[in-house]
């Protein structure tokens, strides 16, 4: 085969760049180039691309000769290999013109690419990816990587990919101040570890001159550690003032922490806490009133007593005791007398009320009454700061003036006309003459104790109807007594079934007007009255029409006993034992609701 022909053919063809020998195509095989053009642009200028394309040219010529050269040699004589030999002389200088091949400054252009090989969009010197990592800035997240500085987060995954910066990767990563700590992205550091700002501690203190984070302090001006305020509270600080946070009382200065607001509350004095300048709990001080005996004072102005001891604690009250409480008038005037105890000590001046001439020395500590009919007498003793009363009654066998002692209260339940009262018997006795509203006929002339008081009941025409009569006893004021209220027959009603009977209740409203219904009549606690005793334990016999009853009640400190009398045949309807005593003296009086022709006197009161 004629193999210098053949290479010729090669090389016009231009098929020398389909060889295998090269896999740049910007790199020169012996052969060809497979595209000069694009190599020379990728190269940088149109003189390496000449110089190119020239070497191109100069090498399949060479090869082509080198071809000939050879097939020359293996056919024919020596002269020809002398002949050709020459030639390849020649050849060679252009294989010497390889100094294009060494244009290889080209290649050696590779320098220039080396200079800037971090931005050339390709990945080749010791890069990672391309154009980071190795010698190169470190990748972004998701970059490949072959160690963790190849990565700008400088975590490289076992995968050999960039990851994203956690706060618990072990490394100190984006704006984080420490390891996985500090910055706007993770926790702020313990105490201890690096910070730029107090954000970056857990502490809220970043020492300035060493960029450590501080240890929490009781005077670092930041709420940390275990404190509840601002250097205060906790189990390390003093406790807070007014307003500082809390967890518990012992946080405060106050001893009292809101548990609403988690804040110090300022001393009051019904806290329960002796704080401000209260000399004990809730009393004392400039504040507060005085405290009860035996508290703790520091002077007189402490105690409510006036009295502040050399123990500093407050004297007992001042207080007076009338005597006999209950006197029977016989004829002759009665002694009564009053002892003065506990206050500033004295000296004590008493005032006997009312002087209305029947008291022989009425600003003495001993006295005569020689009243005309029933009467209490109240004395009161001034020890030059507080003062204190006791009341004492006399008492002879005339029945109770009602019409000149007594006052009528109206309620807003039990009928649609307010109650009335008619008098007679002298004014002894007091009759409800229409079906109308609850009325109280409080006697409040008269304070009575230890004293056995005798009221008649009688409904003398029923007039068809079963509805309520009733007494009260112990009363303070028209809204604070015990009841009595007895009805003929049982009634349903949608807030209460009434039983027939007699039911027994303390009553303690705030006033007159808050006392409903059901806090007289039904046989439960309600929110102005408590239950005593209900029919089971008193009677469930109604009373009767025409019938008059006799009720006792023996009325003591001790409790009060009362008893039911059918008048017509002496027989004891009910006899029971009221153990309350809340109320140990007080008023006598009368009530109706919604019963027509009910009648209550006389009053009768002997002393016990």
């Amino acid at each position: 085969m004629n193999w210098k022909r053949f290479a010729l053919i090669i090389s016009s063809l231009g098929l020398a760049g389909t060889t295998a020998c090269s896999g740049d195509p910007c790199l020169d095989d012996g052969i060809l180039q497979d595209d000069p053009e694009g190599c020379a642009a990728a190269d940088g200028g149109s003189t390496s691309g000449g110089s190119t394309s020239g070497t191109a040219t100069e090498t399949a010529t060479t090869t082509a000769t080198t071809t000939s050269t050879t097939a020359d040699s293996m056919s024919n004589s020596a002269t020809d290999t002398d002949t050709d030999s020459a030639t390849d002389t020649d050849a060679s200088t252009d294989t010497d013109s390889s100094t294009d091949t060494d244009s290889s400054t080209d290649t050696d252009a590779s320098t220039d690419t080396d200079a800037d090989t971090c931005d050339n969009g390709r990945q080749d010197g010791d890069e990672s990816d391309v154009d980071c990592g190795g010698s190169c800035e470190p990748c972004d997240d998701g970059g490949s990587c072959a160690e963790a500085d190849d990565c700008a987060s400088g975590v490289c995954s076992e995968r050999g990919t960039c990851e994203a910066r956690t706060c618990d990767d072990d490394v100190q990563n984006s704006d984080e101040t420490d390891v996985d700590c500090g910055g706007e992205g993770c926790d702020p550091c313990d105490d201890g570890g690096t910070c730029v700002d107090g954000d970056d501690c857990a502490s809220g203190v970043c020492d300035g001159d060493s960029n450590t984070c501080s240890a929490p302090t009781c005077d670092d001006g930041v709420q940390n550690g275990a404190e509840t305020g601002q250097d205060c509270g906790g189990t390390d600080c003093g406790p807070c003032d007014d307003g500082g946070g809390c967890m518990v009382p012992g946080d405060c200065t106050s001893g009292v922490c809101d548990a609403d607001t988690n804040t110090c509350a300022a001393p009051a004095c019904d806290d329960e806490v002796q704080n401000g300048d209260e000399t004990d709990v809730d009393c004392g001080g400039d504040t507060c009133g005085g405290c009860d005996p035996g508290e703790m004072c520091v002077d007189a102005d402490d105690c409510a007593s006036a009295l502040c001891d050399a123990d500093n604690t407050c004297g007992p009250l001042l207080s007076v005791t009338g005597a006999p409480s209950c006197s029977t008038l016989a004829g002759t005037p009665v002694t009564i007398s009053a002892v003065a105890a506990g206050g500033t000590g004295g000296p004590y001046t008493y005032s006997w009320t009312p002087d209305d001439g029947s008291l022989a020395t009425p600003n003495s500590d001993t006295t005569t009454a020689n009243p005309t009919g029933v009467a209490s007498y109240t004395v009161t003793v001034d020890d030059g700061v507080n003062t204190a009363t006791d009341t004492v009654t006399v008492v002879n066998a005339q029945p109770f003036d009602q019409q000149n002692n007594c006052t009528l209260y109206q309620g807003d339940f039990g009928g649609m006309t307010p109650a009335t009262i008619e008098y007679d018997l002298m004014g002894t006795r007091a009759c409800e003459t229409g079906n109308n509203g609850f009325g109280l006929h409080l006697c409040e002339g008269v304070t009575f104790e230890n004293t056995r008081l005798a009221g008649r009941l009688e409904v003398l025409n029923d007039a068809g109807d079963d509805d309520f009569v009733g007494l009260v006893w112990g009363a303070q004021d028209a809204s604070n007594f015990y009841s009595i209220t007895w009805k003929a027959a049982a009634a349903n009603t949608p807030g209460c079934d009434f039983p027939a009977g007699i039911v027994v209740k303390r009553v303690e409203a705030p006033t007159f007007d808050d006392i409903v219904s059901n806090d007289l009549h039904c046989p439960v606690d309600t929110e102005n009255s408590t239950l005593l005793l209900g029919p089971d334990e008193t009677t469930t016999d109604g009373w009767t029409d025409t019938t008059s009853y006799t009720v006792t009640i023996d009325f003591t400190d001790m409790g009060s006993t009362v008893t039911v009398t059918d008048d017509d045949d002496a027989s004891v309807v009910a006899t029971f034992m009221v153990d309350d005593t809340t109320f140990t003296s007080g008023f006598f009086g009368s009530t109706t609701r919604s019963q027509e022709n009910a009648c209550v006197g006389p009053l009768l009161a002997t002393c016990l």
